[in-house]
């Protein structure tokens, strides 16, 4: 068994070991050191007290029901989903289930994921959900075809686009408002969510830690949300007028043994709704707003104050096209004020009245 620690990985700390029964090594992946070092002690016990647990499962193919239903129970045991996921799966793949979980996986044609997608669109969910339940679907598909349960996956129908609801960032004035009436892990959230535009929620900002704060370089090194594989993490740079703050705020954990920047009483947290809806009561403020709105507000606020699309993706963890998606209406903005700062027609004359000049002009002639 071994702890060996790979950089630019999203989970960099890995936990290896040898199954007694297949001969093979199998690795599990981890964020922290901290993590991987407790999953090395439980493996150590596993391996000798609990030695079965490493019997492989039996093949796929070997088990009983060839249905969608059969196999879909199949890949969430190879998946091994958290609790959360786990029921996010499950709730997505229901009407699925309903519909299509007595077929035999093989007689699943195209016409039934049709017929779904039809029933999911006349149904009260909104198309970006239709398209993230059709494609959960289509991920379990793919596994049986990997898996060759299925010759090869249905041809899939095209999903509806991922038309996201926009909100409406809180406006610096709110936020100040907010600020104000916030307890004090709130604080943090309200800060370093619309002053550096990490996202605010168990993606992120939750399981931000201390140590990858790196106050003497002006960094803070994020863990990447799961929508960006390709980018495991990245470092936000943090502004000179937060500094002091945030090594204040370290200083005052590290005394505390507070190992997360955003924490209650110590321990991590994985919502702040209800101290978010006080604060907002509090304020007098009465629109729907939200935490992950903070970010928002940052990257609206620093692309209308003149700020590069692409630098602002960059440090939000985002595509320039998705930010273009979402800002339209700052960039348009943005695109308004360089037109008008196009300097008038030689002699200092201004365009209107040079045309208004003419057609005078013209008019007195005939």
């Amino acid at each position: 068994m071994a702890i060996r620690f790979r950089e630019g990985r999203r989970a960099p700390w890995s936990v290896y070991w040898k199954n007694p029964f297949t001969g093979k090594t199998e690795e599990e992946p981890y964020v922290t050191e901290a993590e991987a070092k407790k999953a090395n002690s439980l493996l150590k016990h596993r391996l000798k007290f609990e030695r079965e647990s490493f019997r492989p499962e039996e093949n796929v193919q070997e088990l009983d029901g060839d249905t969608l239903e059969a196999c879909y129970y199949l890949y969430l045991k190879e998946k091994r989903f958290s609790k959360k996921g786990l029921t996010w799966s499950r709730d997505s793949m229901r009407v699925a289930l309903q519909m299509l979980g007595n077929i035999p996986i093989q007689d699943i044609s195209r016409q039934h994921i049709e017929a779904l997608k039809s029933t999911l669109a006349a149904s009260s969910v909104k198309p970006v959900t239709v398209r993230s339940r059709l494609s959960v679907l289509r991920a379990v598909l793919r596994w049986c075809a990997e898996k060759s349960i299925l010759d090869h996956a249905p041809a899939f129908p095209k999903l509806p686009p991922p038309h996201y609801q926009h909100f409406i960032p809180p406006t610096p004035e709110e936020t100040a408002a907010i600020l104000a009436c916030a307890s004090q892990h709130q604080i943090r959230v309200i800060i370093l969510g619309s002053q550096l535009g990490i996202r605010v929620g168990p993606s992120e900002l939750y399981k931000l830690r201390w140590e990858d704060v790196d106050i003497d370089r002006g960094v803070i090194r994020v863990t990447a949300a799961r929508k960006r594989p390709d980018q495991p993490w990245r470092e936000v740079p943090i502004r000179e007028s937060l500094r002091q703050i945030l090594s204040d705020w370290k200083g005052q954990d590290k005394a505390a043994g507070a190992e997360y920047v955003i924490h209650w009483k110590g321990n991590p947290v994985q919502s702040t709704k209800r101290s978010w809806q006080t604060a907002l009561r509090r304020a007098g403020i009465t629109r729907h707003i939200r935490p992950y709105d903070l970010r928002h507000a940052f990257a609206t606020e620093a692309i209308a104050a003149g700020a590069d699309v692409g630098t602002v993706a960059q440090i939000m963890g985002n595509d320039p096209q998705t930010m273009l998606a979402h800002y339209q209406h700052v960039v348009d903005a943005r695109k308004r004020a360089v037109v008008e700062a196009m300097p008038d027609l030689p002699g200092n004359v201004k365009v209107a009245e040079f045309l208004r000049q003419k057609i005078t002009a013209e008019n007195t002639a005939f």
